[in-house]
């Protein structure tokens, strides 16, 4: 695989290959993303200044026609947290970069002027984007199609919000999102509007046979795979009545664990009266992917790519909010501003509660009721943050610093983890989920370790309350996300393949033998890497914590038990799982085992 760096201090461009036992080591996309931020990313340095480093990676296997494999990897230091940040976005931009004959791209600096960077056959050109700077992501796109008169070309851009430097703002490509942490706003910082995709190169491949019939049986095990059949149905959809049955659907800005309207928001709502057609990404069967249609003021009918279930809870039960359509609208906005609709809904939520709490006044929102369930509010205010305008000027830095902003306790609202807005599982019906929140690399996420046994199984029945073995659960789920992100492989879709196919598939792409206990050891290097960067950075024990709501202030389970989350005894059990020492630090031995000392 190759490496081209760009300086756009200077446009000086370098390529090169990255040495196989980086590869073995590291496996691709997140994993070669972390080594080398950690290995060439000042310390200390302000994520939004030119010294930052903002880059995108795929892995041996994207573009390669195995199933699924489709998630391109950006990689900076989050404006957000001050952490690493890895975001993923699927479609077809991973692919048409190795296509365009670039398997890896690092850019550093600051260009004078807004650019755009073409990759096409190989060859890298630094273009101007002063017709394409301050257009939406969808004028944007439009725009340069037409250009280049070609359909086929793939576009990852920014919008409004990332040239305004809104700390959690989105790349977006065709309606994916890289979308969290503000991976937009350190593009927007260099000037860069967009990175634009074509070409005909195919990847090598070092055992085609060997490769191909792996494939064939893993198209196989999609075939007869009951569960992604029924995902491909609805996506996540489905997550708002299982969650909701489950009693850890957030309401009202976590206040609640369960919204009585949900059925308005719900899947099969959203499929009987907006959802259009079915689509999917790039050699993907599974077709998740959904389009939905409604009328909105000045758009007339307006389109939009989902929504998915974090938008459907974002601006749904968070907000108080049972207008499907309204929700629909919001994720149409924030795809066009680029715009992640988790921390979007959680910023708008958190101005909710600050504003029937008196925090906030109808002078400081220019007359807008931050009520909660004001479908109209949502809508409103999103323009003001993506533009920076009035009180959106204030939630674009999210809610950590909103709430130093506002004061008066206002951080008493502020649902996040190091500065990341939470997604929509209460941990306090989850525990798992809970301590993913407050160790995940990139603040508060759930994507980088998932506990579907949590928030879909529950089995054995209860198991989601408990405290016991959860270190161990999370460090291992941590472990193998890292090796799917790695390798490109869309975690939605993943429970169609082994483990084992998945090792076999890399070593005859790439001539590498690899072992399943070796694709997992990769994973966990890769989750070490991340720390260590992170504790370069200041971040220790203090800082994997989750909101005190969730640790004070009980709600009920479904059999009317109070529940908050107890994360102290699950620290201490994933640090010992983890080889870190009591702050949070990996261990000497823990680094040797891995060879990162």
């Amino acid at each position: 695989m190759n490496i081209l760096i760009i300086d756009l201090n200077d446009n000086t461009k370098i390529k090169s290959s990255i040495e196989l036992t980086t590869l073995e080591s590291y496996l691709g996309g997140r994993g070669l993303g972390a080594q080398y931020l950690y290995k060439n990313l000042k310390p200390k340095i302000d994520a939004l200044s030119p010294d930052n480093i903002l880059s995108f990676w795929t892995s041996p296997l994207i573009g390669s026609g195995a199933l699924s494999m489709v998630k391109v990897t950006g990689m900076t230091k989050s404006p957000l947290t001050g952490t690493i940040l890895m975001s993923l976005m699927g479609g077809y931009f991973g692919p048409a970069m190795r296509f365009a004959g670039v398997d890896n791209l690092v850019i550093k600096g600051r260009a004078k002027e807004p650019i755009y960077i073409l990759l096409k056959n190989g060859d890298v050109e630094i273009r101007s984007a002063k017709h394409l700077w301050g257009l939406t992501t969808d004028e944007t796109e439009k725009k340069l199609i037409e250009e280049y008169d070609n359909e086929k070309i793939q576009i990852a851009s920014i919008g409004p919000a990332g040239e305004n430097l809104v700390l959690f703002s989105s790349i977006m490509h065709s309606g994916h999102a890289m979308g969290r942490g503000g991976i937009g706003a350190v593009m927007g910082s260099k000037y860069l509007k967009a990175v634009v995709a074509l070409g005909h190169n195919t990847p090598n491949i070092s055992d085609s046979g060997r490769f191909k019939h792996i494939i064939k049986n893993i198209i196989g095990d999609y075939k007869e795979n009951y569960a992604l059949k029924m995902f491909g149905q609805t996506g996540t959809t489905y997550h708002v009545d299982g969650l909701n049955e489950k009693r850890i659907y957030p309401t009202h800005n976590f206040q609640e664990n369960i919204f009585n309207d949900y059925q308005k928001i719900n899947a099969e709502s959203l499929y009987k009266n907006y959802v259009k057609h079915r689509h999917t990404c790039y050699a993907c069967p599974v077709k998740c992917r959904r389009e939905s249609a409604t009328q909105y003021k000045d758009f007339g009918v307006l389109t939009t790519d989902g929504p998915e279930y974090e938008t459907l809870w974002s601006f749904g039960g968070n907000c108080g909010n049972s207008s499907l359509e309204s929700i629909i609208i919001a994720n149409e906005l924030c795809r066009r501003y680029g715009l992640d609709t988790i921390s979007t809904g959680v910023v708008i939520s958190f101005a909710m509660e600050c504003f029937e709490k008196g925090l906030l006044s109808l002078q400081d929102t220019k007359g807008i009721h931050l009520n909660f369930g004001n479908s109209k509010a949502i809508t409103e205010i999103i323009p003001l943050i993506a533009n920076r305008q009035g009180i959106g000027n204030i939630l674009a830095q999210g809610t950590h610093y909103a709430a130093e902003r506002i004061g008066n306790g206002a951080y008493h609202f502020a649902m996040n983890v190091k500065g990341l807005e939470l997604p929509g599982y209460d941990p306090r019906g989850a525990k798992g989920m809970g301590l993913g929140y407050a160790t995940s690399p990139r603040g508060g996420c759930h994507e980088r370790g998932y506990l579907l046994q949590e928030v879909a199984i529950d089995e054995p029945k209860g198991s989601r309350y408990l405290t016991d073995g959860k270190g161990e659960l999370v460090k291992n789920t941590q472990d193998m996300v890292a090796v799917k992100d790695a390798l490109g492989l869309c975690v939605l879709a993943s429970s169609g393949t082994t483990i084992q196919n998945l090792a076999e598939l890399f070593s005859a792409s790439t001539g590498i033998e690899m072992s399943e206990n070796r694709l997992l050891e990769a994973g966990e290097r890769i989750c070490n890497v991340e720390r260590l960067f992170n504790n370069r950075e200041g971040f220790t024990r203090k800082d994997d914590r989750l909101p005190e709501r969730l640790l004070k202030e009980a709600v009920l389970d479904i059999d009317n038990n109070p529940q908050t989350v107890d994360l102290e005894i699950m620290l201490d059990d994933y640090y010992k799982a983890r080889g870190w020492d009591n702050e949070g630090f990996p261990m000497k031995e823990t680094l040797i085992r891995l060879g990162l000392v």
